[in-house]
């Protein structure tokens, strides 16, 4: 007496490799372009406050009139605010662009660059720039200014 065996072909359930919670493409990962707007843009508020000189004499030179000069004193009074705020949105661009960059390099491979990031490099070295030059404005540079327009 021979068994005869008989063999079901079932198709077999084979979990994935390699698990993924997420699709790559479902998660926006942000740039920092606005930090650096804002970063800028409040870098260049700070650096007006920071000349308390230089700058009116050189406007009055131009034809300006008292209105800008009391924006100007209303200005180099938030100088700190205008400084910490514009130091702390750029930090957090800068931070956001390498997350952004090193979630971009790990997704799409050899670092694929988006359209957006020189832009995005731009501002926030024009704010970085612009922070810098206020920090350094009124002791440093500011009284070389004034004797070159005097």
């Amino acid at each position: 007496m021979q068994s005869a065996m008989i063999m079901i072909d079932t198709p077999s359930i084979v979990a994935p490799a390699s698990p993924t919670l997420h699709p790559p493409d479902s998660l926006p990962v942000p740039s920092g372009s606005w930090f650096a707007g804002l970063g800028t843009v409040a870098g260049l508020g700070a650096l007006a406050a920071s000349s308390c000189c230089a700058l009116p004499v050189a406007l009055l030179g131009i034809g300006a009139t008292g209105a800008v000069f009391s924006g100007l004193a209303m200005l180099a009074s938030i100088r700190p605010l205008l400084l910490g705020g514009a130091a702390l949105a750029l930090l957090v661009g800068w931070a956001l662009f390498f997350r952004s960059r090193a979630t971009t390099c790990a997704m799409a491979g050899p670092c694929a660059s988006t359209g957006s990031s020189r832009r995005t490099v731009a501002l926030l070295g024009l704010g970085s720039a612009l922070v810098a030059l206020a920090l350094v404005w009124e002791p440093y540079l500011e009284p070389v200014v004034l004797k070159a327009i005097r």
